[in-house]
């Protein structure tokens, strides 16, 4: 006796039956989630510079102002120093405004002293320059700066006379003369016709005559002052008081 034979016939799926499938499909899916990452990746990398972008920005402004505060605390130092010295500047120009006025005045009384005790020579020129810095003295529009540059002018001026030779044409005694003055040290006069010379006493405070043969030596010592003829060495008298100088001097 013979039994029929059962045969069950089981459903087959599409994915098992198809292995290579399965495989392109498990591959396509690895390289989305690869894609996605590769794009979660890029993008915290693009995130991560833009950070480091910005941190470098902030840290290079950072410097910047770090070196611009030094450089105002530095400037604020130096206005705060530089006030300092103005405000003592300013006291010290207060206080020498105060003490240059009698300077100045003593100066001037000075001035006068020298112009009226000196050897007489360029008298009236010299006063009217006296006059002129009193007048000034008392201009009050006139600031102390420049009343100073004035006397301080006419210092120079008196100073360069002893260095120098000097010439002028003047009265002595009603007669018409031409005066050499050596430095500040003599005073010659030669008379317009050349026919007498003489040279100033300081000590007798007067005019005294010379000798003839002087004449010669002062006319060339008067063309020497005016320019007419080339400096030489000049045999001039000196004064008598001026002689026995280097003898006091000794003694001392």
């Amino acid at each position: 006796m013979s039994w029929p034979l059962a045969v069950t016939a089981l459903p087959v799926t599409a994915a098992a039956a198809d292995p290579v499938g399965q495989a392109l499909d498990a591959t396509i899916a690895a390289n989305r989630g690869a894609r996605d990452s590769q794009a979660r990746i890029n993008q915290l990398d693009d995130a991560t510079r833009q950070m480091l972008e910005r941190y470098r920005a902030a840290t290079w402004q950072s410097q910047q102002l770090k070196v611009y505060a030094e450089q105002l605390e530095e400037l604020a130092n130096g206005q705060e120093a530089e006030r300092d010295s103005l405000s003592r500047q300013l006291t010290e120009i207060d206080r020498t405004e105060r003490e240059l006025l009698p300077l100045m005045l003593r100066m001037v009384q000075g001035l006068e002293s020298v112009v009226a005790e000196d050897l007489p020579f360029l008298q009236q020129e010299r006063k009217d320059r006296v006059d002129g810095i009193k007048r000034l003295m008392s201009d009050p529009s006139t600031s102390n700066a420049d009343k100073f540059k004035r006397i301080l002018e006419a210092y120079q001026i008196e100073a360069e006379y002893g260095r120098t030779l000097g010439a002028e044409r003047t009265q002595i005694d009603q007669r018409t003369v031409d005066v050499l003055r050596v430095g500040r040290t003599a005073l010659y006069y030669l008379s317009t016709d050349g026919s007498q010379a003489g040279w100033w006493d300081a000590a007798a405070r007067q005019w005294q005559t010379l000798d003839s043969e002087h004449i010669t030596p002062i006319r060339r010592g008067l063309r020497m002052a005016r320019e007419t003829l080339a400096p030489d060495l000049l045999q001039l008298p000196m004064p008598q008081r001026l002689a026995a100088a280097p003898a006091t001097e000794t003694a001392r």
